[in-house]
């Protein structure tokens, strides 16, 4: 992982979840602003405040709700740093490519997994 995630992952991975403020799909547009300086959660923020609300945002599936807000490239294959959407235990979630695993945020930090991606965007 490059020195660049492993310190966000380290700073961000303690922070007390808050829906709509630091939920899987903020943490990972808040690694987009840092790394590429565009966010594409910037029309959901502020617009969420429970699992309710966001399901309510996401009802077509996070993929349909977010693509549109993301201006990179999609891509087959993700490289380190890279975002995705996965399926993880039944549920669609927002993740940044370890270079080897998909991390996403959970309540409790940050979690990973080697699953297949729904859709993938990079540079």
């Amino acid at each position: 992982m490059s020195a660049d995630l492993a310190a966000y992952v380290q700073a961000t991975a303690g922070l007390p979840w808050a829906w709509g403020k630091q939920d899987c799909t903020i943490w990972v547009a808040d690694w987009c602003v840092l790394r590429w300086g565009i966010d594409p959660a910037a029309r959901l923020r502020g617009k969420y405040d429970s699992e309710t609300g966001a399901l309510a945002l996401t009802s077509c599936g996070l993929v349909v709700a977010v693509a549109p807000e993301i201006v990179l490239p999609r891509k087959v294959i993700p490289s380190e740093g890279d975002i995705g959407v996965i399926e993880f235990r039944g549920r669609q979630v927002s993740a940044i490519w370890s270079g080897s695993h998909w991390l996403f945020r959970t309540p409790r930090g940050v979690g990973m997994t080697r699953c297949a991606a729904l859709s993938i965007w990079g540079d």
